[in-house]
Formats: structure tokens, sequence, C-alpha cells
């Protein structure tokens, strides 16, 4: 059907402009371009696949996280709020599910997906932090930390481990700024008990000011 090809062309094309400038955001062009994202968003059903874009980036383009989030803040109404609410959700579950890798895939295919999963942990759980601090949403980043920290504790390689460690500690100084909860004081304290490197061990002390 011409005319219902029409439609599909027409929206693939309002979904491509959106997509670009998103692809070039940077700090110094963020009014701009977010000005236009904005404006560009002009049909309610385009809504969806806007904060879908802005969440899936979030996991693997962590330094422009909190652009993504200055355009959904900007973008925050009644609907779109239970929108963002779905996809972090969607995204939680798909981040933290514990899927069985292929034995049959090379050793190398396996570590790509383990450490692409660390990342994606990592960029999630930052986008929730900014998510909350900006008030778009509340009561998620305890359900993350959680997830997180559980991650943490389950791993074996220390540069992930590291890594993550890391990652908590920017998210502690977002959030937590003076003090940390005390389940995650705990859960630092049992990863420091176990045998790992000194690096490690001064990353967790670090964090916790020791």
């Amino acid at each position: 059907n011409k005319r219902y090809s029409k439609v599909v062309a027409d929206d693939t094309n309002k979904i491509k402009k959106m997509i670009s400038p998103i692809n070039k955001l940077t700090e110094s062009n963020y009014e701009s371009l977010s000005n236009k994202i904005i404006q560009l968003v002009d049909e309610e059903y385009l809504v969806p696949y806007i904060i879908e874009t802005l969440v899936e980036y979030s996991l693997t383009h962590h330094i422009y996280i909190p652009l993504y989030v200055g355009i959904l803040k900007r973008m925050l109404s009644n609907q779109t709020k239970s929108i963002i609410e779905r996809y972090c959700n969607k995204f939680h579950n798909k981040v933290f599910s514990d899927e069985i890798m292929n034995t049959k895939q090379s050793s190398y295919l396996n570590l790509f997906y383990k450490n692409k999963k660390t990342d994606n942990i990592i960029g999630f759980s930052l986008f929730i932090t900014h998510v909350e601090e900006n008030e778009i949403l509340t009561g998620q980043i305890s359900k993350v930390l959680s997830s997180f920290m559980d991650n943490v504790l389950k791993m074996d390689k220390e540069d992930e481990i590291y890594k993550m460690l890391i990652s908590f500690h920017n998210i502690s100084e977002i959030k937590f700024k003076k003090k940390i909860p005390e389940i995650y004081i705990q859960q630092l304290q049992e990863l420091k008990n176990k045998n790992l490197s000194s690096k490690i061990k001064f990353k967790i002390m670090d964090i916790l000011g020791e």
C-alpha cells in the first residue's frame, strides 16, 4: 500500500532527524541542539522513541549522561514521567539480567559481552543517579544500587571491580554527598576483607573516607 508506505517513510525520517542531533550533542552545543530535539518531537507517538534512545545511549556514552537527562527534564510532564519510568524499569531488567553466556562462543566473545555488561551497569546506574538528582523520578536509585552492589560482590575480575568502584564513588558523591548509607558501607567492607589487590582496598578506603 503506497499510502501506508509513505506514512512509514515519513515516520522513519522524523525519527532519524531526532537521532541525528542526539549523536552530535556536546556541552558547547547543548542549548541549540536540545531546542532542536524538543521541537522535532512534535507528535505524541514520537515521545517513547526519544526517551528510549536517551536511556539506551546512556548505557555506553557515559560522559553525555547529564546532557541526555537534561533533555528528559525539559520534556517532563505527567505523560512523559510515566514513559520514562517504564523505560527505566525495562532497562533495569535488561542491564542486570543474569543471562547465561553461550559456552560454544569463543572466550573472546564471552569476555566482550561480560565487559559490555559492566559498562551498561555503570552507564545505567549513573543515568538513574542523574534522573533522581534532577527530580525526574524518585525511588529508583536504591533498587539500582542494590543490583549494582550485588554484581560487584559476585565479580572475580579485579579490573571490572575497580571500574565499578570508581562508578560507585562518583554516584555516592552525587547522591549521598555527606554519608553513604550503612548497607553500602557493610558491602564495601565485605569486599575490602576479600583477598583482593591493594589497589582495590585503597579505592574502598577512599570511598569510605578512611
